[in-house]
């Protein structure tokens, strides 16, 4: 290692100790943001594996007309919907459903309310097509298509009864991240304040190394590497909170909850190298910041 490299190691990890208080006071700031930066990615993923789950998995439904809000769909018009559907290039699959099959649909998904099921008569739940779509993002598509279609009673996406939960989800995710921006804010004045008080402190050392020529990078590299050391420290601790709980909440919580995928490690250590690059940038910026306008050499 050259003498100048050891020289300006040496003087970054001794200015972090002449500061210690300061030291930890922006590794635990910058720890806290990144690691609020970090879980608005990691709800992000997550809102993203359950719609790809769930969407996956969702129909659309076209109601079929049984008399009651209008004319009964005869059988032309039934099959003719049919035929239509099969062929329409949006469209995966389709399957009908019955009156009866519809009946013992609903009585499995309330079985746990007998009284609920007795209330409710074969009739009163109307016939319909299932239909599966290549891209469920198309159903605007076919609801234009089919909606004023003679027989067809109403044409419904099954994915607005998921949207209140990702809207949830989406409102903590963006929660996250403002609170992540103001805390790096508050990160970067703590940064710039602990720089310019080790350039106040040393400012008889820069001095004379102005005096014998020293130039201007030279002098201010030790203090940003303070800044950059300090940054890196508190995202690799922000990284190591979310590797350590998110695979665990997420176990507990796959144990309860059933129905909805969870992300896991993989994502986790995915938002590494983001955090790192963000503590470093960040750090580095701030401490730039600080020295351009404290030590004009």
């Amino acid at each position: 290692m050259s003498p100048r490299l050891t020289y300006l190691l040496r003087e970054a990890i001794n200015g972090l100790g002449r500061n210690l208080l300061m030291t930890i006071a922006v590794i635990l700031s910058v720890f806290v943001s990144l690691t609020l930066l970090g879980s608005s990615m990691l709800f992000q993923d997550q809102v993203e594996v359950a719609t790809d789950e769930w969407y996956g998995k969702i129909e659309l439904s076209i109601f079929l007309c049984d008399g009651r809000n209008c004319d009964p769909i005869t059988p032309d018009q039934q099959e003719q919907l049919r035929a239509d559907l099969g062929q329409d290039p949006l469209v995966a699959q389709v399957f009908y459903e019955s009156k009866a099959e519809a009946y013992e649909s609903f009585k499995r998904m309330f079985k746990d309310q007998p009284d609920f099921v007795e209330s409710v008569t074969q009739d009163a739940l109307p016939a319909s097509f299932r239909v599966k779509l290549v891209d469920p993002q198309q159903f605007s598509a076919i609801y234009e298509k089919f909606k004023a279609r003679p027989g067809v009673e109403e044409v419904v996406d099954q994915r607005e009864t998921l949207n209140p939960i990702f809207a949830f989800i989406d409102k903590v995710r963006m929660g996250a991240l403002v609170v992540a921006i103001v805390q790096l804010g508050a990160a970067c004045v703590l940064i710039v304040n602990t720089i310019r008080v080790a350039a106040f402190a040393r400012r008889e050392q820069t001095g004379i190394m102005k005096l014998v020529g020293a130039s201007n990078w030279y002098i201010r590299l030790p203090f940003v590497l303070e800044g950059v050391f300090a940054g890196l420290v508190g995202a690799l601790l922000a990284w190591v909170v979310l590797l350590l709980t998110v695979p665990a909440i997420a176990s507990s919580l796959r144990a309860t909850v059933r129905f909805m995928p969870f992300i896991g490690l993989d994502e986790a250590v995915r938002v590494g190298p983001v955090l790192l690059a963000a503590g470093v940038v960040i750090a580095g910026m701030s401490s730039m910041v600080a020295l351009r306008r404290f030590l004009d050499v």
